[in-house]
């Protein structure tokens, strides 16, 4: 069976917050990368993995949904750790028109455990691209859209103008427990794309004394291109003693545990010491849990975020809800058209046999320029006749209709569309 939804051969599955524990969401980000290499062997027409801390998702292209779904949640399934595979049965699939619009909702935060946050297109950005050779035409054609959209909702709406981001709720709760961070010194552990994200919204917030620690030693590295201090890699027990906040989000650059453990803040942080707001971004986590005990520290961890996430603005999220549905509508729009090029490419072909035979005798009967000229005559009258029926074809295609004009072509013509070769006898 094809599952081709308007002539979309697109399929999403994968896990979100809003069905599984964050820890579950970490052990499929752990495995992405062999995953991605069971999808390389898979042979797959192509594939683009969206792996946030959120969300868990492939969008891929297949010539058949079911053997394609079977496929690749086998690759998957086989790709991760034995006691985690049964996570798979747990993978919400959305197929054809379901697939964009799942993935429209998702690049524009409607679906975000932040709603209307601002990373996410970013994060759709970069999926895009480091799928870029493993993407395949109609995925390229599939995610531009989901960006156009999605920059459409944060220009046009409330949503968008809210500018929301785990970062700031986390960094407004620790505000309102205990201290705003203007004026206070922050540990930032990680230098990935998120810590970007981080110091950006410290130093919105005030805070200019920002000091990065790097698990993988990239501190100089990310200190080079941000107004922050790098911390070295042996002093990370002098950095948290020092600090005021901490905040943690290593993301890939962790190759073992927790990058703090208690033991760590227990001796960075004496009994009287004041207390150390710690907000752990990370989604595998990157703070030992145990330090929750630790009487100096509180720690934050996603979990925590997402309960404090703002409630949802009713007017922006139907406003942002709105362009989606029109996004939707224009992808398809335009992909149904798209159905047209092979009725269209076979009709062309089968006139220009006839007009460069013409040609061809043309040359033969006249001399060079005369032959031009009968040449550029036939293609005009040629392209002329071809226009209406090549508009008619993506007008039938986006009504659903373009299997009766193909049969047309076929009863009057002896075309074979799905060739794009006249037919035999």
């Amino acid at each position: 069976m094809r599952v081709t939804i308007h002539g979309v051969p697109v399929t999403a599955i994968g896990l979100s917050h809003h069905l599984v524990p964050l820890e579950d969401l970490a052990r499929l980000s752990e495995a992405s990368t062999p995953v991605i290499e069971a999808l390389d062997a898979a042979g797959l027409p192509g594939f683009v993995l969206l792996n946030t801390c959120n969300r868990f998702e492939l969008y891929f292209e297949s010539e058949a949904f079911h053997a394609g779904l079977e496929t690749v949640l086998g690759s998957v399934r086989d790709a991760l750790p034995e006691p985690h595979r049964n996570l798979v049965n747990e993978f919400e699939v959305y197929a054809g028109q379901a697939a964009v619009q799942h993935l429209l909702e998702v690049a524009s935060g409607l679906d975000s455990m932040v709603v209307g946050e601002a990373e996410i297109i970013g994060q759709v950005r970069e999926a895009l691209r480091a799928s870029d050779t493993r993407a395949s035409a109609a995925l390229h054609r599939l995610f531009h859209a989901a960006l156009t959209t999605a920059k459409a909702v944060s220009s046009e709406t409330d949503l968008g103008a809210a500018g929301r981001s785990i970062a700031r709720v986390g960094l407004a709760l620790v505000e309102r427990r205990h201290f705003p961070v203007a004026g206070r010194r922050a540990l930032v552990i990680g230098t990935g794309s998120y810590a970007r994200v981080v110091t950006a919204t410290l130093e919105r917030l005030g805070c200019s004394d920002i000091r990065v620690y790097s698990p993988s030693g990239r501190a100089e590295r990310f200190a080079a291109t941000h107004p922050v201090q790098a911390v070295p890699v042996d002093g990370l027990t002098a950095a948290v003693g020092s600090a005021d906040l901490l905040v943690t989000c290593s993301g890939g650059e962790r190759t073992t545990g927790p990058v703090v453990t208690a033991g760590l803040l227990a001796t960075a942080r004496q009994p009287d010491a004041a207390l150390l707001p710690v907000l752990d971004l990370s989604l595998s986590g990157d703070v030992e849990p145990v330090a929750h005990v630790l009487v100096n520290v509180d720690l934050i961890d996603l979990e925590e975020v997402g309960a404090h996430a703002p409630a949802e603005q009713t007017a922006a999220v139907l406003a942002a809800r709105d362009l989606v549905a029109r996004g939707v509508e224009t992808y398809l729009h335009l992909e149904r058209g798209r159905q047209a090029t092979p009725a269209v490419t076979a009709i062309r072909a089968h006139v220009s046999q006839f007009i460069e035979r013409e040609i061809e005798a043309a040359n033969r009967r006249y001399d060079t320029e005369t032959a031009a000229a009968v040449a550029h005559s036939l293609r005009r009258v040629s392209n002329a006749l071809l226009h209406t029926p090549s508009l008619r074809a993506a007008e039938l295609a986006r009504t659903g209709e373009l299997a009766d004009y193909s049969h047309a072509l076929h009863t009057l013509f002896g075309i074979d569309v799905e060739a794009g070769v006249e037919a035999q006898a």
